[in-house]
């Protein structure tokens, strides 16, 4: 199996942290401003902001679910066909940061609402917040893993294949935290479990088609160096 290309690495994660750092920044200059204009009476609408936070965190459960799907593909003849390696890993890559900083955003936009009294802890550590804690701490323990994945594309060189291929398992356990946080925490939950069972189904269902190709390549590869350690005999 070919490694994943370590190409820009290096100035891969040093861009995204820039790009993290100054984003950090601004949003919470941002939280800043408000608190300044909530003080005058001029804080922002607490309807718009609670829609922004539910359709936040929608799209960023779709943008995870499209990443984790691209990675079950990526090996395979379909992706082969569509598009090259280099150029699928880099769309694999994208769609993970985008997920992840969608649910920054998502995280993000509670500090504004008057729903729930959320605060910068609650929303860096887990199980402490004011609303459905365990399903809220699942969900920033979905994003820690999510970053923690998506990094260690950077460190291949550094941490080797085998074990960068055994961090990126993870991204299933940030999948199915994403979904329970999901499912559990969501308002709209009644109206969109269908959406969020069908996904599941679907990262499933990928999954095992990716299990039987790689049975099928093992059983054939053994077969082959079986075939390779027999004898052979001229007459």
């Amino acid at each position: 199996m070919k490694t994943p290309s370590t190409r820009k690495s290096g100035g891969g994660l040093g861009r995204i942290v820039l790009y993290g750092a100054l984003s950090t920044a601004l949003l919470m200059a941002l939280y800043a401003g408000n608190l300044l204009l909530a003080a005058q009476g001029l804080a922002l609408n607490n309807e718009s902001i609670w829609y922004a936070v539910r359709s936040s965190g929608i799209v960023a459960y779709l943008l995870l679910a499209a990443s984790t799907a691209w990675g079950l593909v990526l090996t395979s003849k379909i992706a082969r066909r569509w598009t090259s390696p280099a150029l699928a890993l880099e769309l694999h890559t994208y769609l993970a940061w985008t997920a992840i900083g969608m649910t920054v955003y998502h995280a993000y936009l509670l500090l504004f609402s008057d729903y729930f009294d959320f605060g910068v802890i609650d929303l860096l550590l887990p199980f402490v917040g004011p609303y459905e804690p365990l399903a809220v701490g699942m969900g920033i323990l979905g994003v820690y893993l999510m970053i923690l994945t998506s990094a260690s594309f950077y460190a291949i060189q550094r941490i080797g294949y085998k074990t960068f291929r055994a961090v990126h398992y993870l991204t299933y356990a940030a999948f199915v935290l994403a979904t329970a946080h999901s499912w559990l925490a969501g308002t709209d939950s009644e109206l969109l479990n269908p959406l969020y069972l069908a996904v599941s189904i679907g990262i499933l269902w990928l999954t095992l088609l990716r299990v039987l190709a790689a049975s099928r390549r093992a059983r054939g590869i053994a077969r082959d160096e079986g075939k390779n350690s027999q004898p052979s005999y001229t007459f």
